[in-house]
């Protein structure tokens, strides 16, 4: 009977999966009622979210008047009446409501952790209608650096005491003012272009009326202060600095002197040798001076101005804060003035339009669009700074002699500016015309020395070791061609004792043969003179056999190879002396490596012979031999106590070894010399010189 299997169903996955859909419906909606229970809805609030919680796009709405708008880029200040916050506009600028400061609007948008305090994305702006700047709150100049004090709308008193405008841009003009001691910058928006007014406001005192800015690291620790002013009207003099009846006019070196204060206006007189663009540097009488001023502009070389205002410390020399520049006179450019370094005039030179000669080191960009020249003249190093890197002269090169026109600026690194503290200065450049180059740095600069230097070291170890390899390479070609010498050496010395066999042995076989058939005849014929004849077949017999063992001996031994001549002759010649009882002395003398090859086996064969001599025929008691090596010959010296004999009479009849030993040594080109006489003993000595020859050819 068939089984029956239940089918299966998807209700029990489809709880399950209901119950999953239902819990992340739950969490999204605790989520939403988590964020909307946080009310976004005031600067307040969000200025006190922590960064990490700003950053994660909160929704916020607020509304607020704008107190500073920047519609370059894209970004606007608010006041809600509490507390200021910055605003990044993100929503379509051709759908923008009006824009203006006082506006009240809503910005809708997302929180984010901003450089100091936390910000908003506004995405969409909502006009809520026209409307006024609140009152400012009025703060003190020790206030001001309150980092509580960001984005707030403020009012506080202060002097305008020059301008910043560094970059030589009259779009952007930035002032700078002071307040209980303390300077801080005043920014305009970008399209502000009321220059001349601003100008006019130099040293009065005035009320300002802005939103405070921050600059901060990136710890988010406040590092300087600054406000956002809209317009010149928000800058309100209080009072009149300036007086009505015309101030006195003083030479540049009378300045500051102790009958003025930085409170007396005054007036000055001088010519423009440069016009920066944060003021004029005039050579007037007596000295040269800066004069601050916010406009540059339609200034040049040559033109003599008179500038009216109140001068200031600075280091080395005043500067004068003008409030008004005058000019009442053109005159050519002026020349400038060899630069002093010996040092003894270098102080009067400061702010001086100065010329000097120098070698160019290096150069490096600076902090913006300018260029460093670092320079020597003499023993001083300096920079002088070009304001436009990108007119800097294509061919300028390390090394290089120019020749540099500009203002001379001292330096010093010591916490106060008098005379003898100055230990340095900087030129700054007017344009790329101040550069001329005088000579080009010769091509064998100290890098392309040091790289060939390096170059010809290291050539020069490639050839020492070539040379290393070369000469282990002939070593080991020597060592081979030394071993082939020796074996050649050796094949000769064995065909020397074959020729040696063949013709010496094989001779006196022949001759014992005719000997022995005399000796046949004569036994025959004369029995009584047979005696004779076998006698001296026998001796020539005994002097063969001798021959052979000798060349045998030659044949077989290795003693010269293994433990030289000495010890060879040791080797050999001991058991000779001591089958007659004789006492056998080897002794060796002074320093050398021994003789090889057929000199050494030469000697051997001498030294046998003279042995062999001894121990059969003059019965001696001691046989003394000496090697003396010498520097330019060897000397073997065989000396025995036997019987001795006379040398100058003819050998006996079948004795050949004196003969032996005159052939060898005629072989060797050697000194030999034979005392001997009946009853004192014998003495042979064998003299070689240091290359001897043998058969013609060194052995």
């Amino acid at each position: 009977m068939a089984s029956i299997i239940p089918r299966p169903t998807c209700l029990g996955f489809s709880i399950v999966k209901l119950r999953h859909i239902l819990i992340f419906i739950f969490l999204l909606l605790t989520v939403h009622l988590a964020r909307a229970e946080e009310s976004l809805d005031s600067i307040s609030t969000i200025r006190a979210l922590a960064p990490e919680k700003a950053a994660l796009h909160l929704p916020a709405v607020i509304e607020a008047v704008v107190t500073f708008y920047n519609p370059v880029k894209n970004n606007c200040l608010v006041y809600d009446g509490k507390e200021g916050m910055f605003v990044t506009l993100m929503d379509d600028p051709a759908t923008r409501p009006k824009m203006a400061v006082g506006t009240r609007l809503r910005f809708e948008g997302t929180t984010q952790p901003g450089d100091f305090l936390p910000s908003i994305e506004a995405r969409h702006v909502t006009w809520l209608g026209d409307g006024s700047l609140p009152e400012p709150r009025h703060i003190s100049g020790s206030e001001l650096f309150l980092p509580s004090l960001d984005c707030q709308w403020v009012e506080i008193s202060a002097i305008i005491i020059g301008n910043s405008n560094s970059t030589g841009r009259t779009l952007n003009i930035t002032l700078v003012a002071e307040v209980s001691g303390w300077t801080f910058l005043v920014r305009f928006p970008d399209n502000w272009k009321e220059s001349q007014r601003a100008a006019e406001l130099m040293q009065r005192p005035v009320k300002i009326r802005g939103v405070v800015g921050s600059l901060c690291n990136g710890q988010r620790q406040l590092t300087s202060r600054y406000l956002f002013v809209n317009s010149i009207e928000q800058i309100i003099p209080t009072e009149t600095a300036i007086s009505d009846h015309e101030p006195p006019l003083r030479a540049i070196n009378e300045l500051l002197r102790s009958d003025s204060t930085s409170q007396s206006n005054v007036r000055v007189r001088g010519t423009v040798i440069h016009a920066a663009s944060d003021g004029l540097y005039l050579r007037g009488e007596g000295d040269c001076l800066l004069v601050r001023t916010a406009i540059t502009n339609g200034f040049a070389p040559g033109m003599r101005v008179e500038a009216e205002g109140f001068p200031a410390i600075a280091m080395f020399r005043p500067v004068l804060r003008a409030s008004r520049v005058t000019i009442f006179e053109h005159t050519p450019p002026p020349l400038p003035e060899p630069l002093d370094l010996t040092g003894n005039n270098l102080i009067r030179q400061q702010a001086e339009l100065v010329t000097v000669d120098a070698d160019l080191l290096t150069i490096r960009e600076g902090s913006s669009d300018d260029a460093v020249l670092q320079c020597r003249a003499d023993s001083w190093i300096f920079e002088a700074r070009l304001a436009d890197r990108n007119s800097l002269p294509l061919a300028l090169a390390p090394n290089d002699r120019l020749r540099l026109t500009g203002i001379c600026e001292l330096t010093n690194n010591q916490p106060l500016s008098a005379d003898s503290l100055a230990d340095g200065f900087r030129i700054e450049l007017r344009n790329a015309a101040d550069i001329t180059i005088l000579r080009h740095a010769p091509w064998w600069t100290l890098h392309r020395l040091l790289w060939a230097l390096a170059i010809v070291g290291g050539l020069a170890l490639a050839f020492l070791a070539w040379v290393a390899q070369l000469h282990q390479h002939v070593d080991s070609q020597t060592k081979i061609i030394s071993k082939q010498i020796e074996q050649t050496a050796v094949k000769d010395e064995r065909q020397r004792v074959a020729r040696e066999l063949h013709d010496t042995i094989e001779q006196e076989l022949a001759g014992l043969s005719i000997q022995l058939s005399n000796a046949r005849q004569r036994l025959a014929r004369t029995p009584d003179k047979a005696d004779q004849a076998l006698d001296l077949a026998q001796r020539m017999l005994r002097h063969c056999r001798e021959e052979a063992r000798t060349s045998i001996r030659d044949l077989r031994s290795v003693a010269l190879d293994q433990h030289g001549l000495a010890g060879a002759l040791g080797e050999f010649l001991a058991p000779l002396a001591t089958e007659c009882g004789a006492k056998f002395i080897v002794e060796e003398r002074g320093e050398s490596s021994g003789p090889t090859g057929h000199v050494a086996m030469h000697l051997l064969r001498i030294a046998q012979e003279a042995v062999t001599n001894a121990a059969r025929h003059a019965t001696p008691r001691e046989i003394r031999m000496r090697l003396e090596y010498g520097a330019d010959s060897l000397t073997l010296e065989i000396r025995d106590d036997g019987t001795g004999f006379d040398p100058t009479a003819p050998a006996p009849r079948g004795h050949f070894g004196v003969l032996g030993i005159r052939e060898r040594a005629n072989k060797l080109h050697a000194t030999l010399s034979i005392e001997s006489a009946p009853g004192a003993g014998t003495t042979i000595r064998v003299v070689v010189p240091s290359q001897p020859q043998v058969n013609g050819e060194n052995p």
